[in-house]
This record gives C-alpha cells, structure tokens and sequence, in this order.
C-alpha cells in the first residue's frame, strides 16, 4: 500500500468533523439548484409504494363532461365537474363544487354498500364511510391535487385507489 492509499484509507475510516459537514451541506444545495427533486415527488413515490405493497386495484379515470382545466404538463392531473373512475370490482363516480374558496366533493359507489373512503391531499388523509347506497362527501377540501382510496368490507386487503385528480 502507497502512503497516499495509506492516508486515504485512515482518512475514509475516521469519523465526519464540522468541515465535513460544511462540504456535505454545500454540494447539497449545489445539487437542489442544479437539479431539485420535482415537486410532489416523494409523495408520488410513497404512494406507489404503498399501492403495490397492498397490492391494490387501480381504478381507471372516465370523464363524465368537458374538464374545466387542461391537463397539466408535470403531471396526470385534470380538474373537472364529475368524474367517474372503474375498476373491475367497484365503479366510483365524484361531482367537485367549489363553497367558498374551498371544495366540496360528494360521491358514489356502486355496487352500494358501506365502504371506508380515504381522501388523500399531500401528506393529509381525510376518512368516510359511505351509506348503504354507497354515497359518501367530503366537505371543506382545499384545492390541489387528490386521490381516493376506497376499502370495501367484502375484501378490505385489496384497496381500489384513484388517479391523482386536481381539486
């Protein structure tokens, strides 16, 4: 071993100092602006995650009507009036009105029956269970970007979990 592998390799085992440190935080923001983590990355992630660890149903999105948006460019996520999404086992249809400044999103689900309907904006979760029509709402929603995640009581391991839709 050369003294330079000799140096290095003590220096590489020893333990960080506030130098250390300093160099670590300055390439951190370096990379932040040159090439920072898109936004809502990492909840996208923890939800894909989350979905194939459960194994869950993926419900596939319909539009009922024209969107009152575009589809925006960073991502699949459209605001519209009514959207119906469907699975193989449960079809899921939400009407959006704005209160307010805020958002109030009633649904349906068929078949009908009591089902546990998660509300999920960024970090935040909002649960209902329907009736036993399968209607449910959600009062006082802030704008942004949603999923729902319905459970059914005939197979609750299996979750069916909406596309990311614009509130």
């Amino acid at each position: 071993m050369s003294p330079d592998e000799a140096t290095l390799s003590l220096l590489a085992g020893g333990l960080l100092d506030e130098e250390d440190r300093a160099i670590f935080a300055s390439l951190a923001r370096m990379v932040d602006v040159a090439d920072p983590v898109p936004e809502g990355l990492v909840d996208r992630i923890g939800m894909a995650l989350t979905i194939e660890a459960l194994h869950a149903e993926v419900a596939e999105l319909r539009l009922v009507g024209e969107p009152a948006l575009a589809v925006r460019a960073d991502e699949t996520s459209i605001e519209a009036g009514t959207i119906t999404f469907t699975t193989d086992v449960l079809t899921v249809m939400i009407s959006v009105h704005p209160e307010a400044g805020l958002i109030r999103v009633d649904g349906w689900a068929a078949p009908a029956e009591e089902i546990e309907v998660e509300l999920h904006q960024g970090g935040d979760m909002t649960v209902t269970t329907s009736d036993e029509d399968g209607r449910f709402s959600f009062v006082d929603v802030e704008r942004g970007p949603a999923r729902l995640v319905l459970r059914r009581p005939s197979d609750p391991t299996v979750p069916v979990v909406t596309p990311q839709i614009e509130l």
